[in-house]
């Protein structure tokens, strides 16, 4: 039986995909795109094949040879096809080819001159301009500065060093290589549970759970294809995380990483990643959000204690001096929203909670006004605006994925600072980007800023498309 032609030009289309994501030769792809015009490919002769090998092998950045190779076959393949059309027969045409592209070694050198991935120096620069930004206002909103200028220089050189290190990294380990990566991911953060233990929790450990998201991308991008049964293995991954921020304990790291990773996943379900799209797997690939969600309404209609809690915290000033007291303070500083007449802490005491750590944004307010507010904001604003951009200019789907993990991590990250410091707690937040204080969490926005980045230089390949730097060989 035939199948119709739709249906097969799809199939194609689908294994073509998946050539250039797993870098198959040139033969392979030419025969493929043919089967989708109902025509047959004549394979190049050894001599044009030997051309291209020659050509390619002078190309430095080996990730790039395969496009590379496909876009000089096909000039290769018309060019030889015109021949024969001439008269000539299949040895005269592949001679006069060959001389008609010039020398392959001369070709391969323009090449490696013109695909080389060249450093995007000016969005590296606006990130460490931005860290430096953050690094100054820490030092300056520190209320105990007992750490002095150069302390803070060795965290910021530590994140550049991190950021480059990313940078120039091969992103696409995280998919060859993601279950090594993310076993040895468990053993250190099993390790880590066994670590010093700082206010109650396991600092150590409860940075190193944010790393989840772009090992979660490797993994899914390792499944692709496999319906059903590749879903349940990417959900598969998570109790693990959940395991080691519970321990932490992280209810922001619960909670963020789960949206993001389900997010991720269900993303790749509606563009096709996983066989046709359906409502089971789009409902599958949810399911640990929409579990989540129905628990917390479960909870709000059996527990009157819970709806007590949620009350207060909108409106904390209906217990300002017990369990509402924080939120009171934040508005009141904030917004000036009258607190209650009872006693109250002077607010220069009460800032002496380190204004650089959980609170920068607050105690910007309260020492610089609302135009030191709104320029973080904006920081903060531009900086996701800039990480979307990139992320949505992805065609690849392990490139996409850590695209997408790192920036919806920061954005949720953003959203739960600035309500915290507008004084609404739903979860203690972690940090806000660049801007709020942490050498480790400077270093680790820094690493994933960096993954990003390297996804950005060369993630065209990873769909077969030449990076956006290449120039058009003459």
């Amino acid at each position: 039986m035939r199948l119709p032609d739709s249906v097969r030009r799809y199939l194609l289309h689908l294994l073509e995909r998946d050539a250039a994501e797993r870098a198959l030769d040139t033969a392979e792809l030419q025969a493929l795109a043919a089967a989708a015009e109902g025509r047959s490919v004549r394979p190049l002769p050894e001599l044009l094949r030997g051309w291209v090998n020659n050509a390619t092998s002078q190309m430095r950045w080996k990730r790039a040879r395969p496009v590379a190779a496909k876009e000089l076959a096909d000039h290769l393949s018309d060019q030889y096809e015109a021949f024969l059309e001439e008269g000539m027969d299949e040895d005269a045409a592949a001679q006069a080819t060959a001389r008609e592209m010039g020398d392959a070694v001369e070709t391969g050198t323009q090449l490696d001159r013109a695909w080389r991935p060249r450093p995007d120096w000016v969005m590296l620069g606006i990130v460490l301009v931005v860290a430096a930004i953050g690094l100054v206002l820490q030092y300056l909103l520190r209320s105990h500065n007992d750490l002095e200028w150069y302390m803070f220089f060795g965290k910021y050189v530590a994140g550049a060093v991190c950021l480059l290190v990313a940078y120039f990294s091969d992103y696409t380990i995280l998919g060859r290589h993601c279950w090594l990566l993310y076993g040895l991911w468990v053993v250190v953060g099993l390790l880590l549970t066994q670590g010093p233990i700082s206010m109650g929790k396991l600092y150590h450990l409860g940075c190193w759970v944010w790393f989840f998201p772009v090992l979660f991308a490797g993994i899914l991008f390792r499944q692709r294809g496999k319906g059903t049964r590749g879903i349940g293995i990417c959900l598969l991954s998570l109790p693990v995380m959940w395991f080691l921020a519970i321990h932490a304990p992280s209810m922001a790291a619960i909670t963020v990483q789960a949206v993001v990773c389900c997010g991720m996943l269900a993303a790749a379900v509606w563009r096709g990643a996983f066989g046709r799209r359906t409502r089971g797997k789009l409902a599958l690939a949810a399911s640990p959000v929409l579990a989540m969600l129905l628990y917390c309404l479960y909870l709000f209609f059996t527990d009157s204690h819970i709806r007590e809690k949620l009350v207060l915290i909108f409106h904390p000033q209906r217990d300002a001096m017990f369990e509402g007291y924080q939120g009171s303070m934040i508005q009141y500083i904030m917004f000036g929203i009258r607190f209650p007449d009872c006693e109250q802490q002077p607010i220069d005491s009460w800032l002496r909670w380190d204004g650089a750590t959980d609170w920068v944004i607050m105690a910007s307010k309260y020492y610089w006004g609302w135009a030191a507010v709104l320029l973080i904001l904006a920081a903060a604003v531009l900086l996701l605006l800039w990480g979307f951009r990139i992320a949505r200019r992805q065609t690849g789907l392990l490139a996409r994925s850590v695209c997408m993990g790192v920036m919806v991590t920061f954005a949720l990250q953003t959203l739960m600072y600035v309500l915290q410091n507008c004084g609404i707690i739903l979860i203690a937040s972690y940090g806000l980007p660049l801007l709020s204080y942490g050498g480790m969490y400077l270093c680790q926005t820094m690493l994933l800023l960096g993954l990003l980045l390297s996804a950005q230089r060369s993630g065209q390949l990873e769909s077969g498309l030449a990076p956006q730097n290449a120039r058009s060989v003459p």
